[in-house]
């Protein structure tokens, strides 16, 4: 079940070696939060379409709220076994 869903996201990837293509630059698309995972569909013709991120794989994660900026979560997300 889908708990929250969120419009006009932008995600980035960094400390990535080597970077993959269909990493590289800032997605927008959308962010759909079920009791499990947080999964990001990309809006528009992008190399990368979706990205899944399993709770039990993030790691290190932070709200910021900068005052003059939207505000943003950070974190790590560890690939899993295989993945």
């Amino acid at each position: 079940s889908v708990l929250m869903t969120y419009d006009h996201i932008e995600i980035t990837f960094s400390d990535i070696e080597p970077m993959p293509d269909a990493f590289k630059g800032t997605k927008k698309g959308s962010v759909f939060l079920t009791p499990y995972r947080v999964i990001f569909v990309s809006k528009g013709k992008d190399a990368m379409q979706s990205f899944v991120m399993p709770f039990y794989l993030l790691k290190d994660c932070e709200i910021k709220q900068p005052v003059f900026g939207a505000n943003y979560i950070k974190g790590t997300v560890k690939a899993e076994a295989g993945g």
